[in-house]
């Protein structure tokens, strides 16, 4: 070999000057070829060691803007827990409403993320996650990525969704609110909708003062009457109600502009 060669030449007949510089050379030569043999670049995790993608996934309008909601995934795609999982990002295509293609390209640009533990600016109710997309158009339509994010930044697969914007129905009026012992007294009036539009009920929508409002309303269904007695509250706590109509125009199920808050204070006697 040309190593052995060298290493008698060092040995027996090169002068001593030469033979340092050529012991240099061989041994960063050695080094060099054991670093090589190594492997490159960081280790990526398999796959199916990546969370799967959120499912129950819903998109649906709120007034002027969209409401995005999916179930934060508890295992891996082979089937371990999702122990990595740290939070997610979403990302969004707008599109033309009347000829674009929603599912023609993927969404790239990134408009939220954050942390499970600390969702703002989304909110987590029990194991769903929500997120309000306010920056949304008449005439856009917008597909969205929810992507969740592992220890290190890294993506797994996605879950995706669109629906275009549409004009809101009208909202509810005359919003009054009386207080009562631990109770609050809620009523309104409805809309006045327009002949392609049926009225399907009401979401009522309650904060503590000071807290913003929750994404998803007290009522479980819609609300078919146009007044409500909401109990169990905590007297001398100040409370702010709003209230939106649900409005079914042809397939599409839209929810109108919330009314101006009303606020009031349930107190003991009343």
């Amino acid at each position: 070999m040309k190593i052995f060669s060298g290493l008698q030449y060092l040995r027996f007949s090169a002068p001593r000057a030469t033979r340092y510089a050529l012991l240099i050379t061989i041994s960063l030569f050695l080094i060099v070829m054991t670093v090589g043999c190594g492997k490159k670049g960081p280790v990526r995790p398999k796959l199916a060691t990546l969370p799967e993608a959120p499912k129950e996934v819903t998109l649906h309008q709120q007034g002027n803007l969209f409401v995005l909601g999916w179930t934060i995934p508890t295992a891996n795609q082979d089937g371990s827990d999702a122990e990595d999982l740290t939070g997610f990002r979403i990302k969004r295509l707008t599109y033309d409403a009347v000829e674009g293609c929603p599912t023609c390209r993927d969404p790239q640009v990134e408009v939220a993320e954050f942390d499970i533990k600390y969702p703002a600016p989304g909110q987590r109710i029990g194991k769903r996650l929500y997120w309000r997309d306010l920056n949304i158009q008449l005439g856009n339509g917008y597909r969205y990525a929810i992507i969740p994010v592992t220890l290190g930044g890294l993506e797994a697969p996605a879950a995706k969704i669109h629906l275009a914007m549409q004009q809101p129905p009208p909202s509810p009026t005359a919003l009054q609110v009386e207080a009562g012992d631990a109770q609050v007294s809620v009523q309104w009036a409805a809309p006045a909708l327009s002949a392609d539009m049926e009225l399907v009920g009401y979401n009522l929508y309650r904060r503590q003062a000071k807290r913003p409002f929750p994404i998803i309303p007290v009522n479980v269904k819609p609300l078919t009457a146009t007044r409500l007695l909401d109990r169990g509250l905590d007297n001398g706590r100040a409370y702010e109600y709003r209230v939106s109509a649900l409005v079914r125009i042809g397939d599409l199920l839209l929810e109108s502009m919330a009314t101006p808050g009303a606020l009031i204070t349930p107190q003991k006697g009343r």
